[in-house]
């Protein structure tokens, strides 16, 4: 990969990190994500408005891909505000990324393409990186612990469930994108998911909530409505410049990033043990995206 573009991803990734460490310290997690993706569409508005002319928007099936994508990138907020109420960054935010390995098994399966052995191993790791990640310690007696999480851990069940969301909505989106100009389709179909997510809100949060929360995290608030236009143009840019597989798996460091945030900046427990296992998956994406 050329140095350039590894920088770029690299911010993209500790941006990423940074977004939902700020998000895990919000006061109401849910309001806090609303503002900011409102923040987002505004600030995204002018771009939008130069690349519009290029966009194909007449077509039933181009719209077709918008409101399927709005769908899950809703319900991947609703869980990921769920995840990371309930439970540690450092313990949520790995499982939720280990989407390649989920969207690489969606393709062997569904659409019944040929994988290399590099690609079975990163699953592998990414499986086993998400397995230990529960764990407090390297013992026989720990082995149990995750699948005993897994049948009454509400953080770890609302993780995987995000991880679901993500990979569905990154096949819907590589598709979409080979239909309708990136830019365009990156615009339009917030519009949909923040319908949905409007009701939501206003069904489960008071007025009083949804102002408190602006008040109190104004800035903030700010900071990430900018972070997720920014970071995801800064892949973009990346992509013109090198191979986009190279790009995706070295992305998945902001795992590696979120750990440490969970563990030295909100002092989360079993920081040893969930950097470990967060490197793993972290090697095993970046596997899957060589393979």
């Amino acid at each position: 990969m050329s140095t350039v573009a590894i920088i770029l991803v690299i911010l993209s990734a500790a941006m990423h990190a940074g977004r939902n460490y700020l998000t895990k310290k919000a006061t109401d997690k849910q309001a806090f994500v609303w503002w900011y993706e409102v923040v987002g569409l505004v600030l995204f508005t002018p771009l939008f408005l130069a690349y519009f002319p290029a966009a194909s928007l007449a077509s039933i099936f181009v719209w077709g891909f918008i409101l399927v994508s709005g769908l899950l990138h809703f319900l991947y907020w609703v869980l990921l505000t769920k995840a990371l109420e309930t439970g540690d960054l450092s313990l949520v935010y790995p499982i939720m990324r280990s989407s390649p390995a989920l969207v690489l098994l969606f393709s062997i399966f569904v659409l019944d393409e040929a994988v290399s052995l590099q690609g079975v191993a990163g699953i592998l790791l990414v499986a086993l990186g998400s397995y230990t990640i529960n764990m407090q310690r390297l013992s026989v007696t720990e082995l149990v612990r995750p699948l005993r999480a897994l049948s009454h851990d509400r953080a770890i069940q609302f993780a995987f469930l995000t991880l679901v969301s993500v990979a569905s909505y990154s096949i819907v989106d590589k598709v979409a994108v080979s239909h309708i100009h990136p830019v365009v389709f990156a615009y339009v179909y917030p519009w949909f998911s923040m319908l949905l997510f409007s009701g939501y809100i206003s069904n489960h949060k008071t007025k009083g909530e949804i102002k408190n929360e602006w008040q109190t995290n104004r800035t903030t608030i700010l900071v990430c409505g900018f972070l997720s236009i920014f970071g995801y143009f800064l892949i973009l840019v990346a992509f013109t410049i090198d191979r986009v597989s190279y790009i995706v798996g070295l992305r998945q460091l902001s795992i590696v990033f979120a750990v440490l945030l969970g563990g030295y900046a909100l002092k989360e427990k079993h920081r040893g043990m969930r950097f470990t296992s967060a490197s793993i998956i972290f090697i095993g994406t970046f596997l899957i995206a060589f393979g």
